[in-house]
């Protein structure tokens, strides 16, 4: 038994992996009792893994368990929707037209994701039927390339908290726990837990450009302090394109000193990337962290540069355009 980094209770901790396992994490660690385990699993996890889980997906992510979360996008030739494995498209659901004359069928079209469920389908209807002749089949196959477009969604509130957890949750393991545990991060941990009228995190295009390469699909954590301030800020960035920084504590006053406290990734090759230890990040002030001056433009092009990094790894796939839907 030991205390729980979330809820503060004496309980026996499970694993945690520090970024989440399902868009390619490596780093683990017992910090959290299994309740707040289970429950940031449920409520922001899940949510972050939905939003952005498709790059995982376009670049074949290995996983420790579990396999890689297809995702929907819309063929634009003609609006049917497809499933994306990472390695094919498929049609999401079959289609099925039966053209009758009187009692007789004469024609019959189905499309569907695979010949599996073409001779399923095609099984059902003889059946139903009572067809006795063979149904004669003529294929049609689309080749490509193939032009989609899908929906996704990098920041809203659960993804802003699992953001938070992440940074938290890097600071629980490099640094001294009594530290940790002191009441200047109260405020974040109960922020994770159940949320607020405030964020504490915000995605960040402004202070942030220090997280990419813009070539490799690197995750990095960096935990930097502004001593003038008292700020402890976390910087989080997912496959080398979508970056946010976190207010981890406006209160911190300690002796402890350290440059910057990093964890960057690469989750194609599994390796573990260390940079300059002495490397110093922007100080930023709390507009800043939650308030970033960004146009919609820059968040624009910041995602399709860091888009165009699939296409270092990803064969025959190219961005086209990213447009931000307007809010109602």
């Amino acid at each position: 038994m030991t205390k729980c980094f979330s809820c503060c209770d004496s309980k026996k901790l499970s694993k945690e992996h520090i970024i989440p396992q399902a868009i390619g994490g490596k780093l683990s660690a017992r910090i959290y009792c299994k309740d707040c385990n289970d429950q940031f699993g449920k409520e922001i996890d899940h949510e972050l893994v939905k939003g952005i889980g498709y790059f995982a997906t376009g670049l074949n992510i290995k996983r420790g368990r579990g396999k890689n979360r297809p995702y929907d996008v819309t063929w634009l030739t003609n609006g049917t929707v497809l499933t994306f494995d990472g390695k094919e498209f498929r049609r999401k659901k079959p289609t099925v037209k039966i053209e009758r004359d009187d009692e007789r069928i004469r024609f019959i079209d189905i499309r569907a994701g695979s010949k599996k469920e073409i001779e399923e389908i095609s099984s059902k209807i003889k059946k139903k039927y009572k067809l006795i002749d063979e149904i004669k089949k003529m294929e049609d196959c689309h080749a490509g390339p193939t032009e989609t477009v899908m929906d996704f969604v990098f920041d809203n509130s659960p993804i802003r908290r699992c953001v938070s957890k992440i940074a938290y949750s890097l600071m629980c393991i490099k640094l001294p726990s009594e530290v940790v545990f002191s009441s200047s991060f109260d405020e974040v941990r109960n922020y994770i837990r159940y949320g607020s009228r405030i964020d504490l995190a915000s995605a960040n295009y402004v202070s942030t450009g220090f997280m990419t390469d813009y070539v490799r699909p690197l995750h990095k954590i960096h935990i930097a302090l502004n001593r003038r301030r008292n700020l402890v800020i976390g910087f989080v960035c997912f496959f080398g394109t979508f970056r946010y920084t976190v207010l981890l504590s406006n209160s911190f006053k300690s002796s402890l000193y350290w440059p910057g406290l990093d964890h960057t990734i690469n989750p194609v090759t599994g390796s573990f990337i260390y940079g300059n230890p002495h490397f110093k990040a922007p100080e930023l002030e709390i507009p800043e962290i939650l308030s970033p001056k960004h146009s919609r433009r820059l968040v624009l092009n910041e995602l399709e540069k860091g888009h165009k990094i699939i296409e270092n790894y990803v064969k025959d796939h190219r961005l086209l355009k990213i447009e931000a839907e307007e809010k109602s």
